[in-house]
Order: C-alpha cells, then structure tokens, then sequence
C-alpha cells in the first residue's frame, strides 16, 4: 500500500505540472482538471502520512506548502497582486525540486536518475527565468523545461513505488 501511494504522489505531482504547463499556454478547461489533481495529490498526501514513521519529519514540508495554497485559492489572497503569477510559479518550482532532489525521500534514491533529475530541474528553472524576462523561446523551453521535470516525477514514482 505505501509503495502504492509513493506512486501516486509523484504521478499526481507529475500530473499537477504538466496542467500548470498548460494552464500558462491558456488552454481552455484546464482548470477543473487541474484542481482535481491537486485534490488527488493531497489526498495521496494524507493517505501516505498515516504510513509514515514519526523519524521522517521531512514530510512537513510538502504538508505546509499544500495548506497555504490551499488558503491562498480559498481566500483569493494576492489575486490582484502583479507578480502572483511569479510566486506560483517559484512556489511550484521549489515543491517539484523537492521531491527530485531531496536525499531518500519517500524512499531510496536510484543512482541513474540523479542526473535527469538535476538536470531537469535546470531546464525547468532556466525556463521560468526565461519566461519572466519574456526572451526569445521561453515558451518553448518552457514546454520543455515542464515535460522533462513531469517525466523524471512520473519515472521516479513508478521506480519507488516498485518492490526491489
């Protein structure tokens, strides 16, 4: 069952990127699907915390950057505020890097998807910067940027979520 959930925490987060992506290429309809990715992904959350031993305090983290966002969406905090788009972005960027990056997260790290993982998570950072300074081929290094980091998510829940 826990490896079960690790799979399913990072396929919803690999799932909740990829929606971001085309939430900023202004796809039409993205935003119910979006929303409920993000409600999957917090359930897998708290479905995965009742397994977590109490030596694991990194799980916090993840915790308290759900809770905010979900305070932010509820009560429409910073939505006339310019450079929202920004911390949404920043916010996103440090919450998927810390799944990639983060030593034994969830579970061991595999050796051979170090690598992808840094460097995915350079195209996706280059990209955002890219894109907030609004230079030639942002949004293609975006596109990019986001289906690299969305690969690597989705590749290490399957890899962890896996009995060795």
């Amino acid at each position: 069952m826990k490896n079960t959930l690790i799979t399913l925490l990072y396929t919803s987060l690999s799932l909740l990127l990829l929606a971001y992506l085309f939430k900023l290429l202004n796809w039409a309809g993205v935003s119910d699907f979006s929303m409920g990715i993000f409600w999957l992904h917090i359930a897998a959350y708290i479905a995965y915390s009742s397994f977590v031993q109490p030596k694991d305090n990194r799980i916090i983290y993840p915790l308290v950057v759900l809770v905010f966002t979900i305070l932010i969406n509820t009560f429409k905090i910073g939505s006339e505020f310019e450079y929202m788009q920004y911390v949404v972005f920043f916010t996103m960027f440090f919450y998927v890097s810390f799944h990639l990056l983060t030593k034994n997260y969830l579970a061991n790290d595999i050796r051979f998807l170090k690598p992808i993982n840094y460097i995915a998570v350079f195209i996706l950072g280059l990209s955002g910067l890219f894109k907030i300074l609004h230079l030639f081929g942002a949004e293609t290094l975006l596109i990019v940027g986001v289906s690299l980091t969305s690969f690597t998510l989705f590749l290490k829940g399957i890899i962890k979520g896996i009995d060795r």
